[in-house]
C-alpha cells in the first residue's frame, strides 16, 4: 500500500511521531512536511496520514492551507489517519484537539478515515515527548498498516 505521511512539525516532536509510523507502516512509505514539493507531487496515495501539532486547537497554518485544498478533491478511494502533538494540561483542553478537528473536517469533505484520531503527548509547548510515546506511535503505525 502507497502510504504518505504528511506532517507540520514547529519544534521537531510532530516530525519525530511521523518518522515512528512510517517506519511501523513500512515498504512504499514516505514522510513528507506539509509545503514541500513531493507534498505537492504526491500521487496514486492509498493511505494518507496527517500529522500537526495542536497550535490553539488548531493544525498550523501551512496544514491548514494543505486540508483546505485537499477538500475540494474528494477522492473516495482515499484512506486517512489523522493525529497530533500535545499537552495534557487544562488549558490546552480547553481549545480541543488537531486530530479531531482535521478528521472531522476531511470526514465531511467526504473522505474515508480509518482510525480514531491519535494524539500524542508532549511535556511542554516545545516537548520534549512524554515517555513511551514514539513506541505509541510505532505502533499505532503497525496498526493502521494492517487496515484495509
Amino acid at each position: 500500500m502507497k502510504t504518505l505521511v504528511l506532517f507540520d512539525s514547529n519544534w521537531g516532536n510532530t516530525e519525530m511521531i511521523a518518522c515512528a509510523i512510517a517506519a511501523a507502516i513500512g515498504m512504499g512509505t514516505n514522510v513528507v512536511r506539509v509545503g514541500s514539493e513531493e507534498a505537492k507531487r504526491a500521487e496514486n496515495i492509498e493511505l494518507l496520514v496527517i500529522g500537526s501539532p495542536v497550535i490553539r486547537g488548531k493544525p498550523t497554518k501551512p496544514m491548514q492551507e494543505y486540508l483546505k485544498s485537499i477538500t475540494q478533491k474528494v477522492n473516495g478511494k482515499l484512506k486517512i489517519a489523522t493525529f497530533d502533538t500535545r499537552m495534557t494540561m487544562e488549558f490546552a483542553r480547553k481549545f480541543g484537539f488537531t486530530a479531531d478537528r482535521m478528521a472531522d473536517q476531511l470526514k465531511l469533505a467526504g473522505y474515508r478515515i480509518i482510525s480514531e484520531p491519535k494524539g500524542f503527548i508532549v511535556t511542554g509547548q516545545k516537548g520534549p515527548l512524554a515517555e513511551g510515546e514514539l513506541e505509541r506511535a510505532n505502533q499505532w503505525g503497525n496498526e493502521l498498516s494492517k487496515l484495509k
